[in-house]
């Protein structure tokens, strides 16, 4: 079998997803351009178009299949798993758009205006799964993200769950984002020492009593394309993962789940009323789109280069029905 990374780039020498599939050594796998005369052959051969967007060609005795989106992204992580396959993923989105982006401005405004419809195209893939963006609902904007004000970050540091968010998942990258969507504003602090997103409501009087809404995002390490919340303090909530159906269900954190710091917070016990209002609520709000956004956001932490747009959309849809989960259930 072999797997065929098809990259947006003239340059094989150049591209950093060439270089991050040559470093993994792994049998079978390569990354080729689309201009290569290799794949092109395969392609032609097949029958098949030249993919318009970032794909894996998947070649063996039966013939050539050419996977993109949500296919190539399981069908890469069967091959390297979840987390090298999402950065795959993200550089792929980068080095397309970046093609795109030089050969619009290369062919002036009349080109531009086309290439712009791809370069979006581009762009959306990065953040699609099937053809749904995270946020996207009838009438709904797609989120605003911004660089956070540094007295915006101050003031929701300060409070009681931005105080022990630090405590439990140590210090906050510079860089905060902030995301309107919604009307909501979310803020999205990123903890790089144990790889975790905490999300704060910082929309206009909910911070009052220095007590915001918040709610902590990781991976869920033992559990193949999830992610898991938990309260600031460690406490392990709620897995979201892919069903065997293809959607999204939320389930509760295994009872002998370990929470990835050290520095867990002693907190209020959670009931299991509670607990159970969180896993329905998560699990009614959350979609396939939001799963896969917020894997390539926290992918793009271990890899120290979250990727602003789905690291937009996982604030968007994670954050902010996370937070608003953990207002509904008391917790």
């Amino acid at each position: 079998m072999r797997y065929i990374v098809l990259f947006q780039h003239s340059c094989h020498a150049c591209s950093q997803v060439a270089r991050m599939v040559r470093d993994l050594s792994v049998t079978g796998l390569e990354a080729r351009p689309l201009e290569d005369p290799e794949v092109t052959g395969l392609l032609s051969h097949a029958g098949l178009q030249a993919p318009d967007r970032p794909s894996l060609l998947v070649a063996d005795g039966n013939g050539v299949e050419v996977l993109s989106g949500w296919a190539m992204r399981r069908r890469l992580a069967g091959v390297i798993g979840w987390r090298r396959s999402a950065a795959i993923a993200g550089l792929l989105a980068a080095e397309w758009r970046a093609r795109l982006a030089r050969s619009a401005d290369s062919h002036g405004p009349s080109r531009r205006g086309i290439i712009g419809g791809a370069l979006a195209g581009a762009a959306g893939w990065a953040l699609m799964s099937g053809s749904a963006f995270a946020s996207a609902r009838p009438g709904e904007s797609k989120p605003a993200m911004t660089a956070a004000d540094p007295a915006e970050v101050k003031a929701a540091l300060a409070t009681v769950p931005g105080q022990r968010a630090m405590r439990t998942w140590g210090a906050v990258e510079p860089k905060v984002y902030k995301v309107r969507s919604g009307g909501q504003v979310t803020l999205m602090l990123t903890h790089p020492r144990d790889r975790i997103l905490t999300f704060i409501d910082v929309s206009p009087g909910a911070a009052r009593g220095g007590n915001p809404a918040a709610v902590s995002l990781g991976e869920a390490i033992a559990t193949f394309g999830a992610v898991r919340y938990y309260t600031v303090g460690g406490t392990p909530l709620a897995d979201l993962m892919v069903s065997s159906s293809g959607g999204v269900q939320a389930r509760p954190v295994p009872s002998d789940a370990v929470v990835p710091s050290m520095t867990a917070e002693v907190e209020p016990p959670i009931t299991p009323k509670q607990l159970a209002c969180f896993v329905a609520c998560i699990g009614r709000r959350a979609g396939a789109a939001c799963l896969q956004n917020c894997i390539n956001c926290v992918a793009g932490i271990i890899y120290k280069n979250p990727p602003p747009l789905p690291c937009a959309e996982c604030t968007a849809c994670a954050g902010q029905y996370g937070t608003a989960c953990v207002g509904e259930c008391g917790l």
